[in-house]
């Protein structure tokens, strides 16, 4: 017979075994849901491989990310880095090919509810395509069809602000080079009231457009103060133009960082008018920051160039400017 302390024993351990399995089905049940985790990305894979020139592994990294995951918002994205690659290879069957890809997919989401302004993603993509369909027009049917294409786009679309500095990034790559720089449309600035570009006339203007968290833009920031420094006795103006990107409230901290960040970075180029503007970062097309615009003395843009400069680059192009 079995001793009743045993027995009392093993009673215990099957209640503390049944309250414990109790209280982690308890726990189980009350606990929240885990999120899925996103798939990896597979954009930055297909750059590297874009930037080697390697098209082929490109393309493969965008299946088997398709394989696994559907032709989720990542896959869109890298689609369309695909189609810029194969304009780069100069593969210009495929760059057509992608492209119309990456426009059907876009034209779907959409009809399905999907917003440009909501999804980050199809907005990429949307603006890669419509660039790539302006550089495939410009090769094979000259700047003046590229630029009517972008116009008809950008008459289209509206909003976000992202994109429409995208579109006109590439419209004014096209055509802005030998035209009157645009007016600034002041909303806000910082410091002192900027002056306008019509009061400028007689003197070499530098527009610097830049965002406050922009990397490449701090980086910008000893080489734009060297040469102003060297031109400032000749006349050069510079510029800075860049916009709120927060709302309402918001906007005064945003002012605020904006200021700082000027006053810690860019101390080195002086006194500099800098203008706060949706409408002027969208007709300079500063979805890509820096962009730096090199206006002569009768008003007229002779480089207009949305990435970084070397300072001896910037040294050439504003030596020309001078004359």
């Amino acid at each position: 017979m079995i001793p009743r302390s045993h027995q009392r024993n093993a009673l215990l351990r099957s209640l503390i075994a049944l309250l414990i399995a109790a209280s982690v089905a308890q726990t189980q049940s009350t606990a929240p849901p885990v999120e899925p985790t996103p798939p990896p990305s597979p954009v930055t894979g297909i750059r590297n491989k874009i930037s080697a020139g390697d098209l082929l592994s490109a393309e493969s990294i965008l299946e088997v990310h398709r394989a696994k995951n559907g032709e989720d918002g990542q896959w869109l994205t890298g689609l369309a880095w695909i189609a810029r690659g194969a304009l780069l290879v100069d593969d210009i069957l495929k760059a057509e090919c992608y492209v119309a890809q990456v426009r059907v997919s876009c034209a779907d989401r959409i009809a399905h509810g999907a917003e440009l302004e909501k999804d980050r993603d199809l907005e990429i993509a949307y603006g890669a395509a419509i660039e790539v369909e302006a550089q495939l027009l410009e090769r094979t049917k000259g700047v003046s069809q590229a630029a009517e294409y972008v116009r008809g786009e950008l008459a289209l679309a509206k909003s976000p602000v992202s994109l429409v500095s995208r579109l006109y990034k590439r419209l004014n790559m096209l055509t802005l080079p030998g035209e009157p720089a645009p007016e600034l449309e002041v909303e806000d600035f910082i410091g002192n009231p900027p002056p306008t570009l019509a009061s400028l006339r007689g003197r070499p203007l530098l527009l610097f457009i830049w965002a406050d968290w922009c990397g490449d833009c701090k980086a910008q920031a000893a080489a734009l103060a060297h040469v102003k420094s060297r031109y400032d006795d000749r006349g050069l103006q510079v510029m800075a133009v860049t916009r709120y990107y927060e709302e309402g409230p918001d906007r005064i901290r945003e002012k605020a960082r904006m200021d700082s960040v000027w006053k810690s970075v860019y101390a080195d180029m002086g006194s500099v008018p800098i203008v706060i503007s949706t409408a002027s970062m969208e007709r300079y097309g500063g979805s890509s920051t820096p962009t730096l615009v090199f206006v002569d003395r009768a008003g007229i843009v002779r480089r207009y160039t949305p990435t970084r400069l070397t300072e001896a680059e910037l040294d050439r192009t504003l030596d020309q400017l001078m004359h």
